[in-house]
């Protein structure tokens, strides 16, 4: 047990989840203190004394079914090789297959799973539930098929056995069964009922999450599962959904972050004439240095973001995370172009929830032509409608995938912006290995870009936009 509660404790911190010696220890104390034999109040207990922000509690769930899984390594999971209704009921007494009523079993395999449902939630049976979990996955699954992500696999499940409805349908025949009476018991048996529907979704759930840790590295399918790390251009809709709404809470943290670390940059060098004076007060030893307060500067930027085709959604992002950092920027313009550009710093500014990208897009003057990306003709019209915004002490941060669509990059616009500029810095959302590819011509750019930044997902982006501030 402390051999599988070090691994796991190593495996937070390699996902990025703080799980300090402390922590260990702590965890290693619970263990005297809990039924080893109970693997929900093992799971409580362990999620108690190594997490510490609800954020990483679906890391912690992942690894956990890794390294204290339902069943043996190399072993089958029980009832991995009976489908939902074959075997294993007999001995329960669920409706099924059992010898002398082969007349009375459903045909139907949904109504035969219905049945079996059925009295798993009536008898209140967590074991028979698993197994029937166990054997959804084993059936519709499609384990090794696909990418390798929870979410995947879950929704190929609720599709093939129509699961919803299943679920629906069994918590309305339970609530007609009690409606002839409306005793607190019958109630409270109600909500027990509804209360082991949802833990049937959660044990499906943990089913597909402890065959997916089985099968690769934990660590990889925890940061594909995290919402930080989920590439924006792969995202599904669902998905970008969820990116959105982790934005804002991104950009608190962030801000928390940048003021702690400006509060720390605060002093400066020691200050000779105020030490020597304060060293009088203890006989000349120099006990209380004084140091020099540091004027605390803010950056000033300007942002030009491509939101043409695929990576409008990344660019959309950046301009919102830059927006909710505002109190962080000495001054923020903002800019959008795929043809033409358009400053969009009011808009963003009036805004308090994501503004969708296609509203950016039919913006007035960004789309002036074919409506695809023309870096050479957008930084010429930057420099003569804008340039008035860039001074010495600006950052401008240009987001796009440098894709010019085989025109002419404009490099020598981007150079008259450098010289004017503090610096230039690149955000790319596609990954490095794709760059200077095909029409990518991100090395035209390079020699008057300070830094390029990988940011295919919102950690990234906000790593870059740490270094920045």
């Amino acid at each position: 047990m402390l051999d599988r509660l070090v691994l796991l404790t190593h495996g937070l911190k390699v996902a990025g989840v703080p799980a300090a010696l402390a922590e260990t220890v702590d965890a290693a104390l619970a263990l005297g203190a809990l039924d080893l034999t109970d693997r929900a109040s093992l799971r409580a207990g362990l999620r108690a004394t190594l997490v510490k922000q609800r954020d990483d509690l679906g890391t912690f769930d992942l690894l956990f079914d890794r390294y204290f899984p339902l069943t043996r390594p190399g072993t089958a999971a029980p009832g991995a090789d009976a489908a939902p209704g074959e075997g294993h009921d007999r001995d329960r007494g669920a409706p099924g297959r059992g010898d002398g009523d082969d007349d009375a079993a459903p045909t139907d395999p949904s109504a035969e799973l219905l049945a079996r449902l059925l009295a798993a939630l009536r008898a209140g049976d967590l074991d028979l539930l698993r197994l029937l979990a166990s054997g959804l996955v084993d059936r519709h699954a499609g384990m090794g098929e696909g990418p390798a992500t929870e979410r995947y696999h879950l929704s190929r499940v609720m599709r093939a056995a129509d699961l919803s409805r299943l679920l629906s349908d069994a918590a309305r025949r339970l609530r007609t069964e009690a409606d002839h009476t409306d005793t607190f018991a019958a109630r409270l048996a109600r909500r027990e009922q509804d209360a082991l529907i949802e833990e049937f979704r959660r044990l499906i759930a943990e089913e597909i999450r402890n065959r997916l840790t089985e099968l690769g590295d934990p660590v990889a399918i925890v940061r594909s599962t995290r919402i930080d790390e989920m590439e924006v251009l792969r995202a599904s809709t669902t998905e970008l959904r969820a990116l959105r709404d982790a934005v804002r809470p991104l950009a608190r943290k962030l801000a928390a972050r940048m003021a702690q670390r400006r509060r720390l940059r605060a002093r400066g060098k020691l200050d000779v004439r105020r030490t020597v004076r304060r060293s009088l007060q203890h006989g000349g030893v120099p006990l209380d240095p004084a140091l020099r307060d540091r004027r605390a500067s803010k950056p000033d930027v300007v942002v030009l973001c491509d939101i043409s085709g695929s990576v409008a959604e990344f660019a959309n992002f950046t301009l919102q995370l830059l927006t909710a950092l505002h109190d962080e920027l000495a001054r923020l313009r903002s800019f959008v172009f795929v043809d033409g550009i358009a400053e969009v710093t009011d808009l963003l500014a009036t805004s308090d929830h994501a503004v969708d990208p296609r509203f950016l897009v039919s913006r007035p003057g960004v789309v002036v032509a074919d409506g695809h990306s023309d870096y050479a003709r957008v930084l010429r019209q930057f420099i003569d409608e804008h340039l008035a915004v860039v001074r010495p002490s600006t950052t401008v941060i240009i987001a796009g995938d440098a894709r010019t669509n085989h025109r002419p990059s404009g490099e020598a616009a981007l150079a008259e912006i450098a010289a004017r500029a503090k610096r230039v810095l690149w955000f790319n959302p596609e990954p490095s290995e794709l760059w200077n590819t095909t029409d990518s011509r991100l090395a035209d750019y390079r020699p008057y870009l300070h830094a390029v930044y990988e940011v295919r997902t919102l950690r990234q982006l906000a790593d870059a936009v740490a270094e920045l501030i």
